[in-house]
């Protein structure tokens, strides 16, 4: 498969035509600030039309996919959003002409660059092997063939990732001391967060909702917090200081790094001109939650990530050590083990009598795009064939696989049932200490699946798609032969 010569030569056409884009003959500030004003437009959008399937679900036919198509609306307007200041930064010049957009033409542009994100994920995919592209110059169609395999690529997958990640719980297992850049501490990001969401939350008004429609809803009152654009001052003195420009959106977009920034929410400030701002509810949210900080460190400084990183592993095994012997009989627990012949290590290797068991532990980052979903996938069914093998060497005759919060989705589970090596998370550990032969099929049940086989999924309908003139149609099965 891979990306042939003419795909090169389309991207590359693609690309000249959202470059020749009129709206970035604007100065980048004036052009910036429209696209942030944008942005919390479509979002307080979001959250009304959320607001009223939650109000309504008691009297309303409102199904959980209700709710899930607005979180990927969600999620497709930021990386609209983002591709569209990635873009403004990269081909705006300072002092631009004094045009005015129109509301259509920076709505376009966010439809655009969240089309040019699929665009770009089927790109990557079909770079790993993982999707092939056909043509049709006659139409002017990108055709990627997605084949029958799960991948992250899917659009179920993605889809149910993307209604998940807001959802999923991960336990935290940074601590505020840990350096997980050189710049900043966790405890560093975490105060500066908080005073950022204490300023931006201080900024914003409430929504105000008509008196006779809350009367229907039998609610005297409702508060919703309006997605506020917040201008911030940089602080002066460090470690702060670090951390804000880590938050910060890069300015200068260069060939490497364009790919890389794929989730505003890793770097939510933007600067315009001399002065920083954000929106509001981007700001609080991230005040709340590590999965950004984490993501960010990689990002940014992987050296020192990765040293901090392995401080969360020796946490998830001392908390799996300390289940399995705080249970009630307790069990010799083994962590880090190591095998010869042939060459293996397991995490966590129990026995109690006559029972044995095997956990593979996997600290997951959150992933913001289908090709992180098929890493992280992948991550944790190496984990499942790891287990299996240990099982195989009649060391153990139980196997799981841990997370901080990850449950699996069908991909992962179709190798976990067919290795008999179930998904768990650190939740989960009491239940399979106490018996693990019961904990089996009670964490397949909390996601949904009984028996012994993930069940069928028909094939998806082709989705459809335009970027500058060209369609991009993916279809889920396999390329058709020459």
């Amino acid at each position: 498969m891979s990306v042939s010569d003419r795909v090169r030569e389309i991207e590359k056409t693609i690309d000249a035509d959202i470059r020749a884009l009129k709206i970035w003959r604007r100065s980048r500030a004036a052009v910036l600030t429209e696209l942030m004003h944008t942005y919390r437009d479509a979002i307080e959008v979001v959250f009304l039309e959320l607001f009223f399937l939650q109000t309504h679900a008691a009297t309303l036919d409102v199904s959980a996919g209700d709710e899930g198509a607005l979180l990927v609306q969600e999620t497709r307007l930021r990386a609209g959003i983002l591709w569209s200041l990635k873009w403004a930064f990269e081909f705006c010049p300072e002092n631009g002409s004094a045009e005015i957009s129109t509301a259509d033409e920076l709505v376009n542009l966010v439809f655009l660059g969240a089309d040019y994100e699929t665009f770009v994920d089927a790109l990557k995919y079909a770079n790993h092997d993982l999707l092939d592209i056909k043509i049709d110059e006659q139409s002017r169609t990108l055709i990627c063939y997605e084949g029958r395999q799960a991948t992250g690529f899917d659009a179920a997958i993605v889809v149910q990732q993307r209604i998940t990640n807001p959802r999923m719980q991960q336990v935290s297992l940074t601590e505020d001391g840990d350096q997980i850049t050189s710049g900043w501490a966790a405890c560093d990001y975490r105060r500066v967060m908080r005073d950022l969401a204490s300023y931006a939350a201080s900024k914003e008004n409430s929504i105000c909702m008509d008196a006779a429609y809350l009367a229907q809803l039998d609610m005297a009152e409702a508060s919703i917090p309006q997605p506020t654009l917040v201008w911030f001052d940089r602080p002066s003195q460090p470690p702060d200081c670090h951390v804000f420009d880590d938050l910060v959106l890069q300015t200068v977009i260069d060939s490497a790094l364009k790919w890389k920034l794929v989730a505003l929410l890793d770097s939510p400030i933007v600067k315009v001109g001399q002065k920083y701002c954000a929106l509001s509810s981007d700001i609080k949210t991230l005040s709340q939650i590590d999965d950004h900080m984490l993501r960010l460190a990689a990002r940014v400084d992987e050296r020192q990530y990765t040293i901090a990183a392995s401080l969360r592993e020796d946490r998830m095994v001392k908390i799996c050590k300390d289940a399995f012997a705080q249970c009630s009989p307790s069990w010799s627990v083994r962590d880090r083990v190591h095998f010869s012949n042939p060459t293996q290590q397991a995490d966590i290797v129990a026995t109690r009598g006559a029972e044995s068991l095997v956990l593979e532990l996997k600290s997951t980052l959150r992933p913001e795009t289908p090709w992180e979903v098929y890493k992280r996938n992948d991550d944790i069914i190496h984990g499942i064939k790891q287990a299996k093998a240990v099982i195989d060497r009649g060391v153990a005759t139980y196997g799981f696989v841990i997370s901080d919060g990850y449950r699996g989705d069908y991909a992962c589970w179709a190798e976990a049932l067919s290795s008999a090596t179930p998904i768990g998370t650190l939740s989960d550990l009491a239940e399979i200490a106490s018996d693990p032969a019961t904990a089996a099929p009670a964490l397949q049940a909390k996601v949904g699946i009984t028996g012994n086989s993930v069940p069928p999924h028909e094939r998806l309908p082709d989705r459809e798609t335009t970027v500058a003139g060209w369609k991009l149609r993916l279809v889920d099965m396999e390329a058709p032969q020459k």
